[in-house]
């Protein structure tokens, strides 16, 4: 680099203006926004001193920065499913994806008193918990357990997918978690 340099010396300035003026033909318009925008800091902050103290500043804060959360995956328990049933429901329900049969994936729910309490859903796919859906129903029961899937899904970080046979149950499912302000469950239709 200092043979450059000397070499740049001994070499006359049409010269150099005649190279300067090639590379700039030649140059893409990344390297000329570069070269520009580097001038213009560099101007900039020989006029405003106070913009060296700025840029440290904020380098400062950058270190100070805090490293990102990282959460366990969640426990999913199995438990033995009791219902037996010949009905279509059954079927449909026990061929989710990552299900098993006689079982039922489980996340477990913190009550607010520190008890403990299972949720069951029929399978998994990946970070997804899925429950199958045959009919939806607007009963105090099944509200019930949409605020329980709701909740340990929160506690779980983690989303929810509502698996309904036709789009006419989709979106009496989208109707209805709107109307219970649920945001962590998303529907899709699956086929039987």
């Amino acid at each position: 680099m200092i043979d450059t340099a000397i070499a740049a010396e001994d070499t006359p300035a049409r010269v150099q203006l005649t190279r300067a003026a090639a590379a700039v033909d030649n140059a893409s318009a990344r390297e000329i926004g570069r070269a520009t925008g580097s001038v213009a800091g560099n101007i900039a902050l020989a006029v405003a001193p106070g913009a060296v103290l700025s840029k440290v500043s904020a380098m400062r804060s950058l270190r100070m920065a805090r490293p990102r959360t990282i959460y366990d995956p969640p426990q999913i328990g199995w438990v033995k499913e009791t219902v037996t049933s010949d009905k279509p429901w059954k079927t449909y329900n026990d061929t989710a994806v990552g299900s098993r049969p006689g079982q039922a994936p489980t996340l477990i729910r913190t009550m607010p008193d520190s008890s403990k309490r299972p949720v069951k859903f029929d399978g998994i796919q990946g970070d997804y918990v899925i429950d199958r859906k045959w009919k939806i129903v607007t009963a105090p029961r099944a509200r019930s357990q949409i605020l329980r899937q709701s909740e340990v899904l929160a506690q779980h970080r983690l989303i929810g997918v509502w698996e309904v046979p036709t789009p006419v149950q989709k979106i009496k499912a989208l109707k209805l978690l709107k109307r219970m302000n649920v945001t962590n469950i998303k529907v899709r239709v699956v086929k039987p």
